[in-house]
């Protein structure tokens, strides 16, 4: 079984709460082993014999009939997760304020230009892939950038800062 981190956007912000415990349940109700969360922010660890696009449809199925609303789910494996961490571009920023947008696909090639266009001159960014790497240096709070990320980049998308990244590999190691 591989083992997976399954990343919800937007949960627990904007009147959409999900309890990690009844996150945890879901899974479990799924059918996936060794089923934890970290934080109480959609992280959500599991493994399993599926495969990752598996259990994004699976797991985003059930999330909106038990919440009631589209949940997007974003999953990684362990080792495409610690690659995202090997690869920060960023590694002497601040980790509270370097982040990865792990996208469900990869970004049209225009993303950067529109990107650029909202980046202030303390905000760096990198597209990888299906990854993109944000050093909000100026603070994420006062960024039009992280404001207008998924509208800008234009797929889904969930954002984590590259300590709770660090946090979950841990998580995963064990």
């Amino acid at each position: 079984m591989t083992r997976y981190a399954a990343l919800l956007r937007g949960v627990n912000v904007g009147g959409r709460k999900v309890g990690m415990p009844e996150l945890r349940e879901v899974a479990e109700q799924l059918g996936y082993a060794e089923v934890s969360t970290y934080i109480n922010s959609g992280n959500l660890l599991l493994s399993s014999g599926r495969s990752a696009t598996t259990i994004r449809t699976e797991l985003e199925r059930a999330l909106n009939g038990r919440f009631g609303y589209p949940a997007r789910v974003i999953v990684r494996d362990h080792s495409q997760l610690r690659s995202v961490l090997t690869a920060n571009p960023y590694p002497e920023g601040n980790p509270s304020q370097v982040t990865v947008a792990f996208l469900a696909a990869g970004p049209d090639p225009e993303v950067a230009d529109r990107m650029a266009g909202l980046a202030t001159a303390d905000e760096q960014f990198t597209i990888a892939d299906t990854e993109i790497y944000v050093d909000f240096a100026g603070g994420l709070g006062r960024s039009k950038l992280a404001e207008r990320l998924q509208q800008v980049v234009g797929v889904d998308l969930t954002v984590r800062n590259v300590r709770t990244v660090g946090k979950l590999v841990d998580l995963l190691d064990r």
